[in-house]
């Protein structure tokens, strides 16, 4: 047998690479391909169902709304329902008195009776006057509501000087219905 070279020529690799590739690479790589699937799909997926983990419910931002039953916000309804009386009856606007110590609880007194329940008090008939006289009216009833809730409240400062200024309110609410002259 003639003396091999051990360099081979280009075809005799390129001939070893084919029949290796056809032996032992194209199953080895369809091995690998499979493998990879199922790779990929044991961790991507599981095949008994999860629970599912609650996710946190988004808050709402600032204080809770109040609740309609609540003395202060009673309170705040009234005292503007007051104020918008006192610009219907004309009547002047006095600052907010300021809110005094409660120490240990707070002085309230009533506020006047209602100029239709006043003695001496004598409006004119037209509907001006009537008119004037409704809203003295539900500005003191206002007022007494206020003054009642500030009677239950008694240690509230704010509420306390509320009524005060609504039984200021109430009583310049007289003017308007008792000295009404029809015309």
């Amino acid at each position: 047998m003639p003396k091999r070279d051990t360099l081979l020529s280009r075809a005799e690799v390129m001939s070893s690479l084919r029949r290796f590739y056809a032996s032992v690479a194209r199953p080895l790589k369809s091995w690998v391909v499979i493998a990879a699937v199922g790779v990929v799909s044991c961790f991507g997926g599981n095949m008994m169902p999860r629970e599912v983990i609650p996710q946190p419910v988004p808050t709402a931002s600032g204080p809770p709304p109040p609740l309609a039953d609540d003395p202060s916000t009673q309170v705040d309804k009234l005292y503007a329902d007051l104020v918008a009386r006192r610009t219907a009856l004309s009547l002047p606007t006095r600052p907010p008195s300021a809110p005094e110590a409660c120490e240990p609880v707070c002085a309230i007194d009533d506020p006047p009776d209602k100029p239709s329940s006043t003695a001496g008090c004598t409006p004119g008939a037209g509907s001006a006057c009537s008119t004037a006289c409704a809203q003295a009216d539900a500005t003191c009833d206002d007022a007494a509501q206020i003054c009642a809730i500030a009677k239950d409240l008694r240690t509230d400062a704010v509420v306390a000087g509320r009524c005060r200024d609504a039984r200021v309110t109430c009583a310049d609410a007289h003017a308007p219905c008792c000295y009404c002259k029809s015309r």
